[in-house]
């Protein structure tokens, strides 16, 4: 605790430092704020999140939550081009300011919040501008407690704080615990760069906040009580603020003290759209775990700690009590499956657990020790995935499933309120956790096709909410035969996190929708992905203000000059285009897709020099290609004068020149004496030569498999060319010849056997009777052999 003493104009300023959603931080905070009444509490929190505290405080609301910041960069004045930016600020119900604002409540003690907008703090960041800066990470990531924990033995930072200011603390007066707490703070301090400090925005908001504080201060004068209650990292930078404020008077009334680039933005100010909301949080997101920066581990854990805290106290062994109970909680979930463990394992790992706290010297055993405790009583042996159990079931408990829920008063984002709209028109529970099914028809029935747009919309925007088991997925191109879709939907924690996350890109679901495909088109530079976010759009059922879309897709269509990606963005855009009457969404695919049949004509003569795993995608490329010709603006006669281009290139891929021939003579263009001849040059070339006919045999059957039936040439080729090769040289090229017949159907197969067989002066080929096995084989030829050893001794002794 740091207090700064009242002067004859302003009140007395004490500084309380705290560690975001720490049980202790909490417990101490509230009873200083009984001990001491102050006049007013200030808080770390965005200074337009004011409005927010009435809710924050309600009876019927209920941790944990978050205040959600969202700003729109639209003038590009805070990063090189315009973007979107958003934060949380989660509380639990022990997280220290949640505390101070209910026992404010409670007490009648004005409180409200002091730090930066969050527009601000990202004005003042250099660095980490999606997440702000965290005084709490920087609590934690100094060198200095990896010295620390190396000198007292413990694993890491989380079980050092809990040793000694969590477990300790709570049975330490309250101010002796903020001194502790203030000397590790400033110790930290020292070890961070300033420059680091200045990046991360740690400077500006200090002063900011140094500015409310004292401005608060004057106006309740000399006989008032101002208490702070800021991050811990924050607590010597204030009181240096502070100190030198009263030296040489500067104005607390400044909105925001930035230097270099960043004051001129805050000086005239930005001109963005931004948003404040308190949202449902859940208790895996506030996990350190998880990524949360400023976050605690085992909040599942801590939250235990805090309701035994309320209702036992800190003398009567809050940790141990919560160990038992969540070692119990454990044992008891196991065994419902498999048995174990027992009653009897659970006393083991109460004992285990003890003797761990004493020796490390621990008051009590926490979350370190219960841990422990279970992975040596309740794992039988190694500890591996199929053992694993009884840990993965701790850890879920210790991180606690339990989701917020807001008071009526709340005001929710525009694009929230549509969702709950839209859910109720179609009869969707919106808030239900339970898991529900819905067959739809969307092809048949409009309500189900408005339906199906709405949890595409959602899918796209990542709102975790509604899947697709089974029908159509365009995206995957799978199953387009099928003409219902299965949707499981359901509301879980991360819902609502991702709603809120797009609501900076609209009211509706559908405006969010179209924003964010805008958004990721402009960073897009690949055709493929281009068409595919078209694709989405299709399901989606996106027509209003999408033609920045198509002109967008358009320019990276021109731009990419990549011959498999622009083929595949040709694939789909005439899939979406033949789908259009089913799907009921119109759109100009048109000017699209002979973008992409330009661009590929083009690229089409420098194709000859292809790897062996290309073929098969560049034949599939020639042979849509040759479809799509003939379609306004796509003219066919370019088409094939870049395959004669192709023809000319002597080191064309025999593969390739099988499918150009294919091509040409389904086309009518050449006879099919022209691609038997092809084929007879690779057949009397060199050895290595003749080995190629296996890919352009491939290529000919891939475009024009009937050329094997127009006359009889192609079959004496083929059986030439298997009397040629030799075994070796023909299991090599197995792979080839499997693909190569694969073209054909299996009545077309036993039609060029039974060619072959002609041949050779048999009428048919005898396909008929059942495979035999390998082992039946091997007892025959077993048999075989043994009755002709009979045989031959029968004759000896004759």
């Amino acid at each position: 605790m740091e207090q700064i003493l009242r002067s004859k104009e302003m009140a007395e300023i004490i500084l309380l430092p705290v560690r975001h959603h720490s049980p202790a931080c909490a417990w101490h905070i509230r009873r200083m704020i009984r001990r001491l009444k102050p006049d007013a509490v200030l808080i770390e929190g965005p200074e337009n999140a004011q409005s927010l505290i009435p809710v924050m405080t309600h009876e019927d609301t209920k941790a944990p939550f978050a205040v959600y910041c969202s700003y729109q960069d639209i003038k590009g004045e805070i990063g090189d081009k315009e973007g979107y930016y958003k934060c949380y600020y989660p509380f639990l119900d022990y997280s220290p300011e949640l505390a101070a604002l209910r026992e404010c409540k409670t007490l009648g003690i004005e409180s409200c919040f002091m730090d930066l907008p969050y527009r601000e703090i990202l004005a003042a960041c250099e660095e980490s501008r999606t997440k702000g800066s965290s005084g709490d990470r920087l609590l934690s990531g100094s060198q200095f407690w990896d010295r620390l924990c190396e000198r007292t033995g413990l694993r890491s930072f989380e079980e050092f704080w809990e040793k000694y200011f969590e477990i300790r603390g709570l049975r330490m007066e309250d101010e002796k615990w903020f001194q502790m707490l203030l000397g590790y703070c400033r110790i930290i301090r020292e070890d961070t760069p300033p420059e680091q400090i200045r990046s991360e925005g740690c400077e500006a908001r200090e002063r900011f906040m140094a500015g409310k504080l004292l401005k608060k201060a004057r106006e309740l004068g000399e006989n008032g009580r101002v208490l702070a209650v800021t991050g811990g990292f924050h607590t010597p930078g204030l009181e240096e603020y502070i100190r030198k404020s009263r030296e040489e008077r500067v104005s607390e009334t400044e909105p925001a003290a930035l230097t270099g680039k960043t004051s001129d933005r805050a000086a005239s100010g930005l001109n963005g759209e931004e948003g404040v909301y308190l949202m449902p949080y859940s208790m895996e997101e506030t996990d350190a775990w998880s990524g949360y920066a400023s976050g605690m581990p085992f909040p599942g854990f801590y939250q235990k700690i805090w309701e035994k805290l309320e209702h036992i106290g800190p003398e009567n062994g809050v940790y141990e009590e919560a160990v038992l109970d969540f070692l119990i909680e454990t044992g008891r979930e196991g065994r419902q499956k498999e048995g174990v463990p027992t009653a009897y394992d659970e006393i083991c790992a109460l004992e285990q657990a003890r003797g761990l706290a004493m020796l490390r010297e621990k008051k009590e055993p926490g979350a370190w020790e219960l841990k422990d405790a279970v992975l040596a009583s309740f794992i039988k042996g190694e500890c591996t995935l199929s053992t694993d159990r009884p840990l993965r079931i701790l850890k879920k408990r210790m991180t606690g499933t339990r989701l917020g829920k807001l008071c009526d008063q709340a005001q929710v984002p525009p694009l929230i309120r549509d969702f709950e709209r839209q859910c109720a028109g179609f009869g969707i529970r919106s808030r239900s956790a339970l898991e529900a099914k819905r067959i739809l028809t969307p092809f048949s029935n409009q309500k189900h096709r408005d339906e199906s747009k709405f949890f595409n919309r959602l899918l796209f925007l990542g709102a975790d909410f509604a899947r697709k088991t089974r029908g159509p997925d365009l995206r995957l191109n799978r199953d387009r035969n099928m003409m219902r879709e299965t949707w499981v939907y359901g509301w879980r924690p991360s819902t609502g996190a991702a709603l809120m996350d797009v609501s900076v890109h609209g009211a509706t679901i559908e405006e969010a929708a179209v924003s964010l495909a805008r958004e990721r088109l402009k960073q897009e530079q690949d055709a493929e992905k281009a068409a595919l976010l078209l694709t989405s759009a299709f399901e989606m059922g996106l027509e209003r203000e999408m033609e920045p879309v198509y002109e967008t897709v358009s320019r990276i269509i021109l731009e990419d000059t990549r011959f498999y990606a622009v083929a595949e963005a040709l694939s789909r855009l005439r899939m979406l285009q033949e789908l259009q009457g089913l799907y009921r969404v119109f759109l100009p695919f048109e000017k699209l897709i002979e973008g992409c049949y330009e661009k590929l004509v083009i690229l089409l003569p420098s194709m000859t020099r292809i790897r062996e795993e290309d073929l098969d995608m560049t034949m599939k490329a020639l042979k849509l290609l040759y479809q799509t010709g003939g379609r306004p603006g796509c003219s066919r006669e370019d088409y094939f004068d870049a395959l004669g281009r192709m023809r000319e290139d002597g080191d064309l891929h025999p593969g390739l020149e099988g499918c150009i021939h294919g091509i040409l003579y389904g086309s009518g263009r050449e006879e099919a004496g022209e691609a038997e001849q092809a084929a007879s040059g690779y057949l009397s070339g060199t050895r290595d030569r003749l080995l190629k006919t296996a890919l352009f045999f491939r290529g000919v059957f891939f475009t024009a498999r009937d050329l094997v039936f127009a006359e009889n040439g192609f079959i004496a080729m083929l059986d030439y060319f298997f009397g040629e090769v030799e075994d070796g040289e023909f299991m090599e090229l197995l792979p080839q010849l499997r693909l190569a017949f694969g073209c054909f159907t299996p009545g077309e197969l036993r039609r060029i056997g039974s060619l072959a067989a002609g041949l050779h002066g048999e009428k048919r080929l005898e396909t008929g009777g059942q495979p035999v096995l390998p082992g039946v084989l091997s007892y025959g030829k077993e048999l075989e052999q043994y009755v002709k050893t009979a045989m031959e001794e029968k004759q000896d002794e004759g």
